[in-house]
């Protein structure tokens, strides 16, 4: 088992992380015929049914947004039953994709500290995920869901309020918090590349390919294919902090926006 990273490691370590930050901290438009391409690769693995349908939005509020009315517009006239039934059917956000849930098993299973014959220890295994996910931009992507989810909670409730189940059934399984497709691509790279972390290559392909074309908001499920385009702008400070002074440091084309200071949200600008 490996006790210690060596000097080399240490940088490629770095090298690994600025290589993922650039792309999932991109502020450049998604190609959308490229971006579709890729999606067919990643039907192409898991082709049950039809192809799922492709919906873009221009940020991740116009995602939450759009599913909210989808949650709540038929519901006059119905019993709770049937409103907890119409909820409980609607999946669109619902998980992080088949994909990234094999690759991150494999990993786990293979490699962490919790695994079978891990490679590395605990410390180890702390650092690489601090330097290959945390400092890749999860920080930036928790704060915006975290966000978005408050958003969407309150107003869910003030729609669902007479019918509870219904609102808790949402609450949930329709959207799944942990869904950072992008955010272990750094993590899977060092691994496959400089640990040898034993995995599917046409898996591994396709994932770093969805990555890469369309980054962290990306919301995959049997019925569609979310995809919320990048900010179109994109501050930070010296330690890679949301930052701005008097404008926001994370916008996107609709309007959204957040206003912070070294990583501290003050305001929010919905559209």
């Amino acid at each position: 088992m490996i006790t210690k990273f060596t000097p080399q490691q240490q940088e490629l370590i770095a090298s690994y992380q600025r290589k993922w930050r650039a792309i999932s901290l991109s502020t450049e438009r998604i190609d959308r015929k490229r971006l579709l391409a890729v999606l067919e690769d990643v039907y192409s693995l898991y082709p049950e049914g039809p192809m799922p349908e492709v919906i873009f939005f221009e940020s991740p509020y116009g995602a939450f947004s759009a599913e909210l009315i989808v949650a709540t517009a038929n519901f006059n006239g119905l019993t709770d039953d049937e409103i907890i039934n119409e909820v409980a059917s609607l999946q669109t956000l619902r998980g992080e994709g088949q994909v990234r849930t094999d690759l991150w098993f494999d990993l786990h299973m293979y490699l962490s500290p919790i695994g079978l014959n891990p490679p590395i220890n605990q410390e180890l295994w702390e650092v690489l995920t601090k330097n290959l996910v945390d400092e890749v931009g999860m920080t930036i992507h928790e704060q915006l869901w975290k966000i978005l989810w408050n958003w969407l909670t309150e107003r869910l409730w003030s729609e669902l309020k007479d019918t509870p189940d219904a609102y808790y059934r949402f609450y949930n399984n329709f959207i799944d918090r942990d869904s950072e497709w992008a955010s272990y691509a750094g993590l899977f790279d060092f691994c496959i590349n400089e640990l040898s972390y034993q995995h599917d290559q046409e898996e591994w392909n396709v994932y770093q390919a969805v990555c890469s074309e369309c980054g962290w908001w990306f919301l995959p499920s049997p019925r569609h294919y979310i995809i919320c385009d990048r900010p179109t702008k994109l501050l930070l400070d010296d330690q890679g902090k949301l930052h701005a002074d008097e404008e926001p440091a994370i916008q996107f084309a609709d309007g959204f926006g957040v206003y912070a200071r070294h990583g501290e949200i003050y305001s929010i600008c919905f559209p």
